[in-house]
């Protein structure tokens, strides 16, 4: 995203500086003369005082701007940028020239961003979602809303965050909703490119239409997962091993609500009462090399991971060298959102900051 796109005329309304705010997501819009120059920003908590003051939606926006607003010279450094904006306590700084045009607008949660990795990230987003009936009957699970916001967008931003800036997305149902949504992903400062299935090819038959876009391991996540995984770490496991898949897992807990009778024949042997089971599960976010498309997925028909795990474990087990499969961790915050409880659990650890 460019400073062009929050921009705003000095004859806009609170409305369209709204609008504005509202396609952007950015909180701010700024306003400028027909030369580009600064005259004021209205951040989205501006607009809305401005309206309980009784400011209509359709007077100028210049009424309810900071005309004095905290401004950069173009060229200020990171460091210099975050020490400004941390000592005004401000999120957004716009960068002028002499002339007081707008050249740039920093934000802070960006400027604290990591360096980007060259490696891509993978979304898989084509499944129905059918256990979500009927919320899904005309919307795509990713774009179920989550504290107001796509869960496809909050895995975005968690990529972006961590990273990634080349994000490949799988779709096929209603992945037209998908694609209008996100578009070329600059709106949230990433590249996007999809991948639509004719037809259901399984939770990885796509990828081996995937292998010539990577040269380098990538992320492989599912698209209804909130997590706070560090994908970074988790893609820096997987090199330190050597390994052409590395499997995401995450601690599972069963409660067995009966006694557990141990039984030889006819003779009781024993009883464990109510015990408790610890699983791994399978967390759903991968990181794959090239190596393991070629080895395991197939050029036609569908396939699961849970299959292209097994093949690569079954090469595994003739030469390691070839086919090493490693777990890793995951200790932060995970959920699956793939059934109505889940989807309520979500938004409820969402109001409560969870995953913040």
């Amino acid at each position: 995203m460019n400073a062009e796109d929050l921009v705003v005329g000095e004859g806009a309304t609170v409305r369209e500086a709204l609008e504005r705010i509202n396609k952007t997501g950015k909180g701010v819009a700024l306003v400028v003369d027909s030369e580009r120059r600064l005259l004021g920003i209205a951040t989205d908590g501006d607009l809305r005082k401005a309206i309980l003051r009784g400011v209509a939606l359709d007077a100028p926006v210049d009424g309810a701007m900071n005309r004095s607003p905290l401004v950069a010279r173009a060229g200020i450094s990171t460091p210099a940028a975050l020490a400004l904006m941390r000592s005004h306590s401000i999120r957004q700084l716009p960068v002028v020239d002499d002339g007081r045009r707008v050249v740039d607008v920093l934000f802070f949660d960006r400027l604290l961003e990591p360096p980007p990795l060259p490696n891509a990230a993978v979304i898989m987003a084509g499944g129905r979602g059918s256990r979500l009936s009927p919320l899904t009957d005309n919307t795509p699970k990713p774009l179920l809303r989550i504290g107001g916001k796509p869960v496809l967008e909050i895995m975005i931003e968690r990529l972006r965050s961590a990273g990634f800036r080349q994000i490949v997305i799988t779709v096929h149902y209603l992945n037209h909703m998908i694609e209008q949504y996100f578009g070329d992903g600059s709106r949230f400062g990433v590249d996007i490119a999809y991948r639509p299935e004719d037809e259901p090819r399984g939770t990885a038959g796509s990828l081996i239409e995937l292998r010539s876009y990577f040269d380098r391991p990538f992320l492989l996540v599912n698209a209804d997962i909130l997590t706070k995984c560090d994908f970074r770490e988790m893609l820096a496991f997987h090199e330190r091993h050597h390994a052409v898949m590395t499997v995401g897992t995450v601690p599972y807990t069963v409660d067995m609500p009966y006694g557990i009778l141990e039984v030889d024949g006819e003779r009781l042997a024993g009883v464990n009462e109510k015990p408790r089971f610890d699983f791994m599960i399978n967390a759903g976010i991968y990181v794959v090399s090239p190596r393991a498309i070629e080895l395991a997925v197939p050029l036609t028909g569908a396939i699961d991971m849970p299959d292209v795990i097994t093949k690569l474990l079954k090469y595994q087990q003739q030469a390691e060298w070839v086919s090493r499969v490693v777990a890793f961790p995951i200790r932060e915050y995970w959920l699956d959102i793939g059934r109505h409880p889940d989807l309520e659990k979500a938004n409820r650890d969402v109001a409560e900051g969870l995953l913040e």
